[in-house]
């Protein structure tokens, strides 16, 4: 009798054709942004991180203008792949940051709880062979399959075959030149850079919202922020 799956994870990704032309240019505004950035305040271990130093608004810069084409273009590519109708929602870029993972260096599980859809691109990846650069890991928290709770426990040997009906992550490894889109809130970490060279990658949080014209018909899409009115005290 055969097994059907149903409800997949949509991972979204492609190989840009340009990226080696803009990687240069990139890895000089990263690295700049990261010397001015504001005093550190994550641990050693942790890779450095734009959005908690003070750089998190690249989308506005223009040395940014190349990446932020093309997250906007496969972004909406994304989304009609999935069914969304793009004439009846805005997209915003909220914010955008980049990441800087050295030696022995990785981030830990989080989601990215006020956005809609992430991006991450690759700009530089170490070439050691002999090390791990690090994988961006999705967990399966849903876990559908599981079902006795904590069957699948790394405390246990009750389950012993992993195969695809009871993974609990899926792990990409970076690629140079590669923009990865996903569901933002879909949790997720970065495992240790094992290399002595520098991971270089850009993060980008985006909401999508209701049209100026569809605002107030669809109860569950946000209105447009023009259509904001702030505190006035």
């Amino acid at each position: 009798m055969p097994i059907e799956t149903w409800f997949p994870l949509a991972i979204y990704y492609e190989d840009l054709p340009d990226a080696a032309k803009h990687q240069q240019s990139l890895i000089k505004a990263v690295l700049q942004l990261e010397k001015e950035a504001i005093e550190p305040r994550n641990y050693p271990e942790m890779a450095w991180t734009g959005d908690i130093h003070g750089v998190n608004q690249i989308h506005t810069h223009p040395a940014f203008e190349w990446i932020v084409k093309q997250v906007e273009q496969h972004v909406a590519a994304y989304l009609q792949d999935i069914g969304v109708d793009l004439s009846k929602v805005d997209l915003y870029i909220q914010r955008a940051w980049p990441i800087v993972s050295r030696s022995e260096q990785e981030i830990g599980a989080h989601s990215h709880n006020t956005a809609h859809i992430s991006a991450v691109y690759y700009i530089q990846v170490p070439t050691d062979e002999m090390g791990d650069p690090g994988s961006l890991v999705f967990f399966n928290d849903a876990r559908v399959n599981e079902v006795c709770p904590g069957l699948g426990s790394e405390n246990t040997d009750i389950v012993d075959s992993d195969n695809y009906l009871n993974q609990l992550y899926a792990a990409y490894p970076p690629v140079e030149g590669r923009l990865l889109i996903f569901p933002a809130k879909q949790r997720h970490a970065v495992t240790m850079n094992e290399t002595e060279e520098l991971r270089m990658s850009l993060s980008f949080d985006i909401v999508v919202t209701a049209t100026g014209t569809a605002a107030g018909v669809y109860e569950f899409l946000t209105p447009p922020p023009p259509q904001w009115k702030k505190f006035s005290g």
